[in-house]
């Protein structure tokens, strides 16, 4: 067995409380090679809640994400997700333990078609279990989408795939970098309102994003990040409302 797999089983009888930190990042540091990207990182993810983390470009949000995932391990502090630490994990192991992404990029294959592409992303972890059916509940196109191939659809449309990818991986959080890049107004609404979706059935939600707007109207929490470090944390509400703050903090 890898020395970092993760036993994903859980006792049926130790579910997580509701008032629990699903995620928590604890003064991480990460380097790209000689580089430093990360300085003392720490935030945290309730379960539930959708947390959104924002900033100027090149602030570390990104890196921040793959920290998580294990793409770019840290190279100090530690990451726990559902009260197992992973910060040395491999990414499929995290992944199977019931984080899923979607990626800025979306990264699906574009060459298989959308059904081939869901297949694919199908696995178990201790949180619940999404189908297919609901996805088409959630995105009424992707249905009549499922045979054509992934290169021919729309940024939109891929963005539709990328999020069920993610859901049918059965994930407890969900970890969004940038999902409204490149696409239309309508799709933004359609996107910030399956992370509303996802929060009432009890996922939580870490979303990067540059549409400041979208973020706060969604979110519980904000972290602001500039240079690498947190600079700002506290309730969404309260960039909602305070535009001096938000100006100061985000430029907006």
């Amino acid at each position: 067995m890898n020395a970092f797999a993760l036993d994903t089983r859980v006792p049926s009888d130790a579910p997580v409380p509701m008032s629990s930190a699903l995620l928590t990042i604890d003064r991480i540091d990460a380097f790209y090679g000689e580089t430093q990207a990360l300085f003392g990182v720490s935030l945290e993810v309730g379960a539930g809640e959708v947390v959104a983390l924002l900033g100027p470009n090149g602030a570390g949000k990104t890196t921040t994400l793959r920290a998580i995932l294990g793409l770019t391990p840290p190279s100090a502090g530690t990451v726990r997700f559902d009260r197992r630490e992973i910060t040395h994990a491999p990414t499929h192991e995290i992944a199977r333990a019931g984080i899923g992404w979607v990626p800025d990029d979306r990264r699906i294959f574009p060459t298989l078609t959308v059904a081939r592409n869901l297949a694919i992303a199908r696995k178990r972890s201790r949180f619940r279990a999404w189908s297919e059916k609901e996805c088409f509940e959630i995105f009424s196109a992707l249905e009549y989408l499922m045979h054509r191939e992934c290169e021919n659809l729309s940024g939109g449309e891929m963005q539709m795939v990328a999020i069920s990818r993610a859901l049918l991986g059965s994930p407890g959080l969900v970890l969004f970098d940038e999902p409204s890049q490149g696409l239309a107004p309508k799709v933004v609404q359609d996107v910030m309102k399956t992370i509303t979706r996802l929060k009432a059935e009890g996922v939580s939600v870490l979303v990067v994003e540059q549409n400041v707007q979208s973020a706060l109207a969604v979110a519980d929490r904000v972290y602001v990040m500039n240079l690498g470090a947190i600079v700002h944390e506290g309730p969404a509400e309260a960039l909602r409302r305070d535009d001096a703050l938000r100006l100061q903090l985000l430029g907006v």
